[in-house]
């Protein structure tokens, strides 16, 4: 593939330290472009560190070389950091140090950080834009581990290519990964088909959360700070629960509310079927995303915050149903 990207010929010239790191709370996008972005650079003969602020999620334990990620932060000053799927660096959740920073990234917005950054907002997914450039770089490079790495964020974040992000494009991306390697059915059932007893009990006390709003368009969940100790799980083991929500027929927004260690933090997920932009929702609060997928966090009380998304949110439907009845 032949298309002059300026990240690449920016990388190709690095001789010192590398460091590849995504956001705090990671998802299979944010760990399989940090990973894929890790192995290519290694191939290429480039002295690089991985790392991020929390765990690998327990669905993602089968990635290769998941031993080889740091934990942040690092007290090293590195040549270049790479941001992989944040529009800010204070999304990574704690200090970075380094002489350049540059962004790779399918978010809408989001900061600036380098003539170097390569943001495409119309990608299906992170993992996508750090394919398009290392098959720019050198296509030989990408093999089995490189491509499974992809994949997975590439099914993650189109929700196995049930989203709206999901294009003519995915799916030549697709073909292009299972062709280098990729494993489809090996990687769905490593996601998808590995519950935990505890998970699924953490996601009963979630569920018996649900409430529903305006007229059950807007559904509700919440996981509260006791439930992840009294089954024995983590934030991490929440990944996709909001989906539950967000399957209810009728429903336009789904949101789940994450209680935080302060109990006054609340990590909010927002996911929505195409009526309603989400981003601009988590945006209003600070936050930022996609247009079906969204997050940001809120410190407040727990119904004062529930009850402010919920209007936020009523305010967007109502927008949009006295646009569709003006035009």
């Amino acid at each position: 593939m032949e298309r002059f990207i300026p990240i690449v010929e920016r990388l190709k010239r690095e001789e010192k330290d590398i460091l590849v790191f995504t956001h705090e709370n990671p998802d299979g996008d944010g760990i399989g472009s940090m990973i894929a972005l890790y192995l290519f650079l290694k191939k290429a003969g480039k002295n690089v560190t991985m790392a991020m602020k929390d765990n690998v999620p327990y669905v993602y334990n089968f990635l290769p070389n998941i031993d080889d990620i740091k934990k942040l932060p690092i007290n090293h000053k590195f040549s270049v950091a790479i941001l992989v799927d944040a529009a800010h660096r204070k999304r990574c959740g704690t200090d970075i140090y380094s002489d350049e920073l540059i962004r790779i990234d399918h978010h809408v917005g989001g900061e600036f950080e380098s003539i170097y950054d390569y943001v495409d907002d119309y990608s299906p997914s992170t993992t996508a834009v750090v394919t398009e450039i290392l098959r720019s770089w050198d296509e030989s490079l990408i093999d089995k581990d490189i491509a499974t790495c992809l994949y997975t964020g590439l099914i993650t974040d189109t929700g196995s290519f049930r989203y709206n992000n999901t294009t003519s494009k995915t799916f030549e991306i697709a073909k292009f990964l299972t062709e280098k390697g990729a494993d489809p059915s090996y990687i769905s059932k490593m996601i998808f088909e590995r519950n935990k007893v505890n998970v699924l009990k953490l996601l009963q006390k979630t569920l018996s959360t649900l409430e529903l709003y305006n007229n059950n368009q807007i559904a509700v969940l919440t996981v509260f700070r006791e439930f992840l100790r009294e089954t024995n799980t983590s934030e991490e083991d929440t990944e996709g629960f909001v989906d539950f929500a967000k399957s209810i027929e009728g429903v336009k927004v789904a949101v789940i509310m994450i209680q935080r260690e302060d109990l006054k933090t609340w990590r909010v997920s927002l996911r929505g079927k195409g009526d309603v932009d989400v981003q601009e929702i988590a945006k209003s609060f600070g936050g930022g995303g996609h247009k079906d997928a969204a997050g940001c966090r809120i410190v407040g009380d727990y119904q004062e915050v529930k009850e402010k998304l919920v209007d936020r949110i009523t305010k967007s439907l109502n927008k949009v149903e006295i646009e569709s009845l003006t035009v």
